[in-house]
């Protein structure tokens, strides 16, 4: 968070909206009416201040804050999780979208309210809500991240504690355990997507990717690996990790292919001198700026993606389900 005299911090007795900038928080709550009961106020203090919102999160959390709301759920964009939580990334992206169209809307501010399903503790989610403080920094809204202390591991408690700098636990603090991306996400590694038995294709990366698509677009249409369209999309994802390579790699890169019976694993490997830091891939492309959008794209596109470095080789892999 930017701002230390935010409005979403200290909400909501301060000054308008429209003076803060990005803020992470999260709420802590024991019962459904807790969480009933902070969320109306929280989104009709922004209905009040003209900010959009949005709210994802499961259809009976939604389904109680829409009819606590009454009239006021016109005001919401509403989305159940299962269809909104698909890859962290991609979480990433659409909150970073509805933030810049608020502010293009003229909107003075946005709230966003987005409580993961966490599937037990999958590692992806706790590096998401620590990197969205990266992503999303520089735009103007409040992302605030609902956790409930009766269902979930005393871990993703602690874990909220880490990844975000402002929690409501009956009124709002800033939290003293805060850990800085870059940290965290050194600490806590993607787990590359699983593949089994010897690679299918495995050949080295030359200086022209142009040659290497056709190779892979003609075996992976021939072989019915995937569908037309999402063939295309593996093309793409391909293109993007082998440029990279060849771009900022070293002089040994090599792709590597398994066809597994629920996807298709590709992993692109190379010895360069300045693999890509922890926030690889988390961060959006810069708008007007040229270049930085290889790895946020992958990892929009596709199913899954990691960036590993061990032993002076970086390894970027990516899945697309069959």
């Amino acid at each position: 968070m930017r701002n230390e005299t935010s409005t979403h911090v200290t909400w909501p007795s301060e000054p308008a909206a429209s003076t803060m900038r990005f803020s992470h928080s999260a709420f802590l709550y024991d019962s459904p009416d807790d969480y009933r009961d902070f969320l109306v106020r929280f989104i009709r203090d922004g209905v009040e201040h003209g900010d959009a919102i949005a709210m994802a999160a499961g259809t009976d959390r939604v389904a109680l804050v829409r009819e606590a709301l009454g009239a006021d759920a016109g005001q919401v964009r509403f989305q159940p999780t299962e269809d909104w939580h698909i890859r962290p990334v991609r979480s990433i992206g659409v909150w970073s979208r509805l933030l810049r169209t608020a502010a293009t809307a003229g909107r003075p501010s946005a709230r966003l309210i987005n409580e993961i399903d966490f599937q037990g503790q999958d590692p992806s989610w706790v590096r998401a809500e620590s990197a969205t403080n990266a992503s999303l920094a520089g735009l103007n809204g409040h992302l605030l991240c609902p956790y409930d202390r009766s269902a979930l591991a005393p871990e993703l408690i602690e874990a909220a504690r880490r990844t975000h700098h402002v929690l409501y636990d009956g009124g709002w603090t800033r939290s003293d355990e805060f850990v800085e991306p870059r940290t965290l996400l050194a600490a806590i590694e993607e787990p590359p997507y699983p593949a089994t038995g010897e690679p299918l294709v495995e050949v080295p990366i030359a200086d022209s990717v142009a040659d290497l698509r056709a190779h892979l677009r003609n075996r992976a249409t021939a072989e019915c690996w995937l569908p037309p369209d999402r063939v295309e999309v593996l093309i793409l994802a391909l293109s993007e990790l082998a440029t990279n390579g060849i771009r900022h790699g070293g002089a040994h890169r090599e792709l590597r292919v398994w066809l597994n019976p629920g996807a298709v694993v590709c992993e692109v490997a190379d010895d360069g001198p300045h693999p890509p830091g922890p926030l690889a891939g988390y961060l959006p492309p810069v708008p007007g700026v040229v270049g930085g959008m290889g790895l946020w794209l992958v990892g929009q596109i596709c199913d899954a993606l990691s960036v590993i470095t061990a032993g002076g080789v970086t390894r970027a892999r990516f899945a697309l389900r069959r």
